[in-house]
């Protein structure tokens, strides 16, 4: 898809959730390995997306901003690089932001069906990096011989 199609699926998460799910195909699967989600109807995925629609800045959820950096695909699939910020939220996935912004780069992959709306999505995030950056101790685990690739 396009980068115009990016930009209308980011900004439906600041208008409602149902406006972001209106996006997606009647069956569709959704997937946010870093959270262990996987979602496959749409009153599911109404509560996920919930929360990025916030327009409270005093409530601790923030203000959800994303954006686009980068869009690859055609009208069969995408992926897109974003950026996310949430200016006012008080704590990020359960750690407290202490005032500190919390944010984080991702990816999202996308496959579309016929009518362009999605039948599957993948985001990857980094969680690491953005919970470093709130002050929690974050150590890289060692790779053992067993699970490298030789």
């Amino acid at each position: 898809m396009s980068h115009f199609f990016a930009v209308k699926w980011l900004k439906a998460f600041r208008e409602s959730p149902e406006a972001v799910v209106a996006l997606y195909a009647d069956e569709f699967l959704f997937e946010d390995p870093i959270l262990g989600q996987s979602i496959t109807n749409k009153e599911d995925l109404l509560r996920v997306f919930a929360p990025y629609a916030n327009k409270d800045t005093e409530n601790g959820i923030g203000i959800n901003n994303f954006r686009i950096d980068e869009v690859v695909g055609d009208e069969k699939s995408a992926i897109y690089r974003w950026t996310w910020q949430a200016p006012t939220a008080t704590a990020f996935v359960g750690v407290p932001t202490n005032g500190i912004v919390p944010g984080s780069r991702g990816i999202t992959f996308h496959v579309y069906n016929e009518d362009g709306l999605i039948v599957k999505e993948a985001s990857l995030w980094d969680v690491a990096t953005a919970v470093a950056e709130l002050g929690q101790p974050i150590e890289p685990r060692s790779v053992t011989k067993s699970a490298a690739l030789v």
